[in-house]
């Protein structure tokens, strides 16, 4: 017993000790122990063991070289060949949104993937990954589709690449598709993030259209030229539609356009030279950048007003007049029952959507605004029925939709269309034909949803503004 009462007496000197030590000493010196782990952190025996399979192509940290990207891009691809990429390009991409020239890319054309440089296995990846068509359900986290997979895969080769210091016009063309596949599949705010970096990449090359037209080989590549002239396009274009979606900040390349304004319009901006093809690449690209160009001053009008209302209005009605002009040109030049499949007539229709939404808004407090107002409500109703026209052929099934001719800038005009009628249920005004049109302008969504998936993320978004009533007799019309 007595023995017993020692150890405890023992035990209890030992613990007020420790605890005179713990507040003398510092924490860190009594750590003494060296750290162990039962795996080991990295291994060069083999490859670490994880809960997961690791998917196909993955990089481990022994294989970032150009050569071992380049394979893992190449079996991504695989059994595709090069020329089926540049096929599926020509037919699925080229017809709405030729950044790429396809005589330069055939000319760039090897026999096989192993004579390929990184910058073309990497562009026709990019091609590949935005004419894939997605699954017909959503994937998760968890367990993330091949669509999901290729296009995670695709941006981690972008970043690997980069981070190797490799650059060219190949890799601007092939981050300039991804941002546009990101835009397309409503992959925000990643949409947001590339855009940025691909402008940056564009700018490290210098790629600025005409800036040396007085040295002698200017003249001698011409299609180098209306290339370099069809990135920026495409870049700013991007950029100018991202914007809208992001918010009142203004685009990023906004004060980029002057240089490119001063650039000779034979390669930026041919609609305005007599005697053009319209069936060029450049003059295609030209008209999308021109509807982007007005889409951007109307949110510079929208989110940065001056300090004088009255000049505010009526800039937005001349942006709008312009718009008009323009949307008047370009159903001109555009197929009877094919003006769904023009990228610029559709960015165009969104400037005018976007700015007559803005003057239904302003209050009337004198003959002015009153004026705006009156006359944004009455153009409104037009322009809200000449969108619906539009796209109502296709969902009754009067006319097919050609998937590899919609571009997916389409998608953002038929959604505002859609919240500016669901915003006119509330109120109960033209309850009949609104909820008929609302109908249409949701299933139209729901297809082309098949293709671009940015749909979906319109569709949520009406939903969560779209009361229980309003579905309910959306489903009995």
């Amino acid at each position: 017993m007595q023995h017993s009462e020692k150890k405890v007496r023992q035990g209890t000197s030992r613990m007020r000790a420790l605890r005179k030590v713990n507040i003398r000493t510092p924490r860190f010196l009594l750590l003494r122990q060296i750290c162990k782990y039962e795996v080991p952190l990295f291994s060069s025996s083999g490859p670490t063991p994880s809960p997961s399979p690791i998917p196909e192509g993955y990089l481990e940290s022994s294989a970032i070289l150009p050569s071992h990207i380049k394979h893992a891009i190449i079996q991504r691809i695989r059994p595709q060949k090069p020329e089926d990429v540049i096929s599926t390009y020509v037919r699925t991409i080229y017809p709405w949104f030729p950044i790429i020239s396809v005589p330069r890319l055939r000319s760039r054309l090897p026999p096989t993937w192993d004579e390929a440089p990184i910058e073309f296995t990497l562009l026709c990846l990019s091609v590949f990954l935005l004419s894939t068509i997605p699954p017909s359900s959503l994937d998760d986290d968890e367990s993330p589709s091949e669509f999901k997979s290729l296009y995670l895969c695709t941006k981690s080769w972008i970043s690997l690449i980069e981070g190797l210091g490799v650059n060219s016009s190949e890799i601007v063309q092939a981050k300039t598709l991804v941002t546009l596949f990101e835009v397309a599949h409503g992959f925000y705010p990643a949409a947001y993030v590339s855009i940025g970096a691909t402008i940056r990449a564009a700018d490290a090359l210098e790629i600025h259209p005409g800036e040396d037209t007085s040295s002698p080989n200017s003249s001698c590549d011409e299609a180098k030229q209306e290339e370099d002239a069809s990135i920026w396009c495409g870049i700013l274009i991007l950029d100018r539609y991202i914007t809208i979606e992001s918010g009142p900040h203004p685009s990023l390349s906004r004060s980029r356009t002057l240089p490119l304004h001063k650039s000779p319009k034979p390669h930026l901006c041919p609609t305005h030279a007599e005697n053009q093809d319209r069936t060029t690449p450049i003059y295609r690209m030209s008209r999308l950048f021109e509807a982007s160009s007005l889409l951007d001053r109307v949110h510079t009008v929208l989110h940065n007003p001056t300090a004088e209302h009255a000049f505010n209005m009526e800039e937005v009605m001349l942006v709008v007049g312009t718009l008009n002009t323009l949307q008047t040109i370009l159903i001109g030049e555009t197929e009877g029952g094919k003006q769904v499949y023009s990228g610029g007539l559709g960015i165009c229709n969104t400037g005018i959507l976007l700015a007559l939404e803005n003057g239904m808004k302003v209050l009337p407090i004198d003959s002015e605004s009153s004026n705006c107002n009156s006359l944004a409500v009455t153009y409104m109703n037009t322009h809200l029925s000449t969108v619906f026209n539009t796209i109502e052929p296709f969902v009754l099934g009067v006319q097919t939709i050609d998937f590899d001719l919609l571009p997916p800038f389409i998608t953002y005009l038929v959604y505002n269309a859609a919240a500016i009628v669901t915003q006119r249920l509330w109120m109960e005004t033209d309850s009949e034909e609104g909820l008929r049109r609302l109908k249409i302008l949701r299933e139209f969504l729901k297809m082309v949803g098949t293709r671009w998936l940015g749909c979906e993320r319109y569709l949520k978004l009406l939903n969560e503004d779209t009361t229980p009533r309003i579905l309910k007799a959306i489903e009995q019309v």
